[in-house]
């Protein structure tokens, strides 16, 4: 059975994490999953390619299915339920990750979390992921959340300008894969470099 939104994470992350993500945002006919795997060791490579400890993961059948057939009432929920994950995720009480690289040397957070994004499908080519600040006021972190979800309506509605989404396609990483990210100034999500240019180097 097609699952519409999928959560992985890390073995080491507490169980209760989810449960009021959970509470909030199950549905009848909502195939809803959480799947646990092994904590990643040392790693190398794009980091903001890699994957986080925890991700949320939408589907395109939870826009062009779930939300035709049930209505945009849960696109609110699930807003709601992603809020949930602040606290969990973002505040001194949230769980402490050793991220190690492959020299053996403890990583920095670095400026995206590597504890936690958020991937959605676009079509079965093309997925997005949200990057997340590690240090994000509730606010803030719910700014980022809607203006997501709202550019994921927008795109699976059609509702994307023409610009917008050639922009995006050309903004694709490997075969499948285009970064996104909150930008303060502009209020907007925008594509993001996962190779940023260097003081000095060409754009």
């Amino acid at each position: 059975m097609r699952q519409e939104i999928s959560i992985f994470h890390w073995n080491s992350i507490p169980a209760g994490t989810f449960d009021e993500f959970s509470q909030i945002v199950r549905a009848p006919n909502l195939n809803l999953q959480f799947e646990s795997r092994e904590d990643d060791g040392p790693f190398a490579g794009v980091e903001w390619l890699l994957p986080t400890a925890i991700i949320v993961y939408i589907s395109k059948s939870y826009f062009d299915g779930f939300l035709k057939e049930m209505g945009k009432d849960h696109y609110g929920l699930l807003k709601k339920g992603l809020n949930t994950l602040h606290k969990k995720l973002f505040t001194p009480d949230a769980p402490k990750l050793v991220i190690l690289s492959t020299n053996g040397k403890i990583k920095d957070e670095g400026k995206y979390s590597r504890t936690f994004s958020v991937y959605a499908e676009g079509n079965e080519m093309l997925q997005f992921k949200l990057l997340l600040e590690p240090e994000l006021t509730e606010e803030e972190y719910e700014e980022r959340v809607s203006s997501f979800m709202d550019f994921l309506i927008a795109y699976h509605e059609g509702g994307v300008s023409n610009d917008t989404a050639e922009s995006t396609v050309q903004a694709r990483v490997g075969r499948r894969t285009i970064l996104l990210a909150y930008n303060s100034d502009t209020q907007t999500i925008e594509t993001v470099n996962p190779i940023p240019v260097k003081v000095g180097d060409k754009a």
